[in-house]
């Protein structure tokens, strides 16, 4: 119906025909949530039913008597059911329209397709192989799976097993609500089932976390253990011995090699079988690339299948190590192919020809192995003693679901909220280690649910104001960055208690720009914010700014790495454009690495550039506020992230006077704190 028809309905005629349209006016600006946004004065009614039942005869869940697992596990699924409707809304949906959508070639039941996308200012399309999405052309939505995306042309290659007609216009919509729906099955499962209170896990339950028990377990074999500091030997311990630990590992302060420690004296113990989940494929990887480098040291022979890498691996060391896959004919030739898939990639990429077509048949050929070899090798699940995954694997796959394991392992548990615990949780018998940085940032939620936002070391009762709990170890020798950016974020986010202990790299410090300093301040008095249509934000003046210091690091013939990075997506997205426009050597771009803040986090680089985006005024000449990004505790752990993720050298962009006198009282007084003490490397 139209505007004035609503508002006839809603107003009743009593009142003039402009005071009814003005009022549904106020109700469509004030309540545009409860609206689809395809067409226009529609309402949508899951939303509505879900935040008014009772307008519709809908009982809530009563909550009577004492707060029971029941109790727990209701919540977590009536929050993540919000989160799935909240991702479903158009306004939070990304989505890409797509022209010269194109079949490349059918290879045996999937097609390769290409398709060329269209993004508004400021868009950066977060698509990276095998990224699932939704192919919207001829009224039909149609599932896919990214190959190939080249950000500079656009082109986006994927694969889908069915096959559709060539199209001028398309629509590619990024969803990954299948993950949540995943969870949401898992938690609806346990509600049926119900939780061992005896478990470990229970003690979220009934706010028990501070009560540890001892686990008995044979001599720990401690010639690994030898190479770790005081502070890890502790947290090592603390693992081993009871059934709840909390390991607080700050930026730089060895938390893969202690938690790879902690792993391998497990598998030394032989009594148990372990689960290890992190939050992305490339930090699974990292973690157990980390195993790895142990077992080689030390020449312990493993039986294969013992160690189990669930899900699909990217990494070519994982893919060739012989012991992680069982040794049967389909296994050994999946791997094979795999493998010679890589290096004939590897190959064109040398002869330039990354993007031809041999190259994305490739590609997709080997993602398909992947999957193959997945689903083939999962068997392994049921009796591995150590197994790898991610969060979101073991959240989809019934057999990890279903399966019993003794310890469960989380890294970077701070960015892990409890509906997520309650899966992986649920069937662990000895051990529940959680690994994070409460300092760093937290889950990302649309809906502001304690549920969804809160980490479980919140839930835990840790904060830094409260970081006596008997179950937290705090990691403490900084190896990662030189003293002076250490420096930065110690009191401020640490208490004071981390210890430089990196060397510093002479070269680097003595390298342009900024030779000789450590932590400088490129300023920039011109700067202009765009908003743009995605709701982000760009300067063009600090972009450009970034660039003439990449110009100036290209002319250096060291082979160090380079970060840059700002809060916003729409800056990333201008970075990226600028820097394939400068045409730097493909050597030289191989080391720069451009993205948000929550990019970064896990990361390291060399050199980090800080490009803050946000100063005194907009480009339309108004004055311009900070971003809610750099606002409240969330904007602490942003710039903590920011600044931690450098080794060597930090360059911060920004108008000096800007961050020394920031606007408004958005901010915590640690984050102005920060901000004050990168404003005294101005001159």
């Amino acid at each position: 119906m139209m505007h004035n028809q609503w508002a006839a309905i809603l107003f009743g005629y009593e009142k003039s025909s402009t005071a009814r349209i003005d009022l549904m006016s106020k109700v469509k600006r004030e309540y545009s949530t409860y609206f689809t946004h395809m067409n226009k004065y529609s309402f949508d009614e899951e939303k509505i039913k879900r935040d008014f039942p009772y307008l519709f005869g809908i009982e809530e869940d009563e909550e009577e008597g004492e707060y029971t697992t029941d109790s727990l596990i209701r919540d977590a699924i009536k929050a993540v059911k919000k989160e799935i409707i909240e991702q479903h809304d158009p306004k939070n949906l990304e989505s890409f329209k797509g022209s010269d959508l194109a079949l490349v070639r059918q290879q045996g039941k999937s097609y390769i397709y290409q398709v060329r996308l269209t993004m508004n200012d400021g868009q950066e399309p977060n698509i990276h192989e095998s990224n699932p999405f939704i192919l919207k052309v001829y009224d039909k939505e149609i599932a896919c799976e990214a190959v190939d995306f080249d950000f500079i042309t656009g082109v986006l290659f994927f694969t889908t097993n069915r096959y559709v007609n060539p199209a001028s216009y398309c629509k590619v919509l990024l969803d990954s609500t299948f993950i949540l729906d995943g969870l949401k099955q898992r938690l609806e499962d346990l509600k049926e089932v119900g939780i061992d209170e005896d478990l470990p896990f229970s003690k979220f339950f009934f706010d028990e976390t501070e009560f540890i028990n001892e686990v008995p377990h044979k001599p720990v074999p401690l010639s690994y253990y030898e190479r770790l500091d005081r502070s890890q030997k502790k947290a090592f311990l603390s693992a081993i011995d009871h059934d709840f630990t909390l390991i607080w590992g700050p930026p730089g302060t060895g938390k893969s090699f202690t938690l790879a420690s902690i792993i391998y004296a497990f598998y030394q113990l032989g009594e148990d079988r372990t689960v290890v989940c992190c939050l992305s494929n490339v930090a699974v990887d990292q973690l157990l690339c980390k195993l790895l480098d142990i077992i080689d040291d030390e020449g312990l022979r493993i039986k294969p299948g013992n160690i189990y890498r669930a899900g699909r691996s990217m990494d070519s060391r994982v893919i060739a190590t012989d012991y992680l896959f069982p040794n049967d004919e389909k296994t050994q030739s999946l791997r094979k192919k795999i493998k010679q898939n890589q290096e004939s990639i590897r190959s064109l990429k040398e002869r330039k020809l990354e993007k031809s077509e041999e190259s994305i048949v490739l590609k997709a050929a080997n993602k398909e192995l992947r999957e193959e070899l997945k689903e083939h090798t999962e068997f392994l699940v049921n009796s591995s003693r150590l197994v790898f995954s991610t969060i979101s694997n073991f959240e989809l796959s019934t057999n990890l679901y279903e399966n019993r394991f003794d310890n469960l392992i989380v890294d970077e548990a701070s960015m892990m909220a409890m509906p997520s615990l309650l899966a992986l949780g649920h069937n662990i018998s000895k051990r529940l280690i959680l690994v994070g940085d409460f300092q760093q940032l937290s889950p990302i939620s649309i809906v502001k649910d304690d549920m969804l936002t809160e980490s479980v070391f919140e839930m835990s009762g840790v904060n830094i104001r409260n970081t006596g709990h008997p179950a937290l170890y705090q990691l403490l020798s900084q190896r990662r960055s030189n003293e002076k950016i250490v420096d930065l974020i110690n009191k401020t986010f640490y208490l004071g208690k981390l210890i430089p202990a990196a060397k510093p790299n002479e070269d680097i410090i003595k390298s342009e720009p900024f030779s000789g300093r450590i932590i400088a301040l490129e300023k920039v008095t011109d700067g202009a914010v765009k908003y743009t249509k995605g709701g982000t934000r760009q300067n063009r003046a600090f972009a450009e700014s970034v660039m003439r210091l990449l110009d100036k690091f290209s002319d250096d013939d060291h082979d160090f790495t380079i970060g840059v990075i700002t809060p916003y997506k729409g800056q990333v997205s201008l970075l990226w454009h600028l820097m394939y426009e400068r045409k730097y050597d493909e050597d030289y771009i191989k080391r720069i690495k451009i993205g948000t803040v929550h990019t970064f986090q896990g990361s390291e680089c060399d050199v980090i550039i800080f490009d803050m985006v946000d100063c005194y005024q907009q480009e339309n000449g108004k004055p311009n506020k900070i971003g809610r990004l750099y606002s409240g505790n969330g904007g602490e752990r942003l710039l903590n992230v920011a600044v931690s993720r450098a080794r060597h050298k930090l360059i911060i962009v920004c108008d000096p006077d800007y961050i020394k006198n920031i606007p408004g009282n958005t901010m915590t007084p640690n984050s102005h704190s920060l901000f004050n003490k990168l404003s005294k490397y101005s001159n």
